[in-house]
């Protein structure tokens, strides 16, 4: 009898621990959040808004995960006043980018990000489309905690431009993996 309810138990533990092996391995989701430029983008354009898609790569009970996000951000601009004459500058941006991902396996999953990206830009100045339109490749990095299928987290981007010069914006996102 001992032996039949021991059996039982390695049985249940035997399967309930192999449930994990049948977990999805490619997820895909949909993210959205407020978009925060820095450094002297922010002294042009306020805080936007930002939106994209996602596909993760994540092995059960593996903490390495890969993951690649297309996203789209808007920062309206600020109004300057260059001599005399006042100019708003605003900017749709949008990245593609390619990450590694590290997490903890817990019920409630830390992990930190970071990778790399190609960025473009178009900004409209004064109401003019394109008046400007930038493409460039650039570095990520970030933290999140993730609950099941929802997730949040806070990136940092730094984007270079032409002339040895930067760009960074961070972006707090939230989305929903299925």
């Amino acid at each position: 009898m001992k032996y039949v309810r021991l059996g039982t138990i390695a049985l249940a533990a035997l399967v309930l621990g192999a449930a994990p092996a049948h977990a999805q391995f490619v997820h895909f989701g949909l993210t959205g959040g407020m978009t925060f430029p820095t450094g002297d983008q922010a002294d042009a354009q306020n805080k936007g808004y930002n939106g994209g898609v996602l596909v993760a790569f994540q092995a059960p009970m593996v903490p390495f995960g890969l993951r690649a996000d297309v996203s789209l951000h808007h920062f309206p601009g600020k109004d300057t006043n260059v001599g005399g004459t006042t100019i708003n500058a605003s900017t749709n941006m949008w990245m593609t980018t390619a990450n590694v991902t590290y997490g903890l396996p817990l019920p409630i999953k830390p992990y930190v990000i970071a990778g790399m990206g190609y960025y473009g830009s178009v900004t409209t100045v004064n109401g003019v489309p394109g008046s400007t339109n930038d493409k460039s490749f650039g570095i990520n990095g970030g933290i999140g905690v993730q609950f099941t299928k929802l997730f949040m987290e806070a990136r940092w981007h730094r984007i270079n431009g032409d002339n040895n010069t930067t760009s960074t914006i961070m972006p707090l996102t939230v989305g929903f993996m299925f």
